[in-house]
């Protein structure tokens, strides 16, 4: 049957390699778009929460 999906028995791969083969395989702008989709996604799920830092400022980043 075509498209049918292995187990892993069948395969003899885990589905962190099946995973990986695939990203690998996938173009670049396909991976930015893949990227792009799932900040929305978090973005959306965490609402006003959503935070554009990497960290937040700290007393000790303060310049006086």
């Amino acid at each position: 049957m075509k498209g049918k999906l292995k187990t892993k028995a069948e395969s003899k791969k885990t589905a962190q390699e099946i995973q990986d083969e695939s990203f690998r395989k996938m173009s670049a702008d396909h991976k930015l778009a893949l990227a792009f989709n799932l900040w929305k996604i978090a973005k959306e799920l965490s609402k006003d929460n959503f935070k554009y830092a990497i960290r937040p400022a700290t007393s000790f980043d303060r310049r006086y």
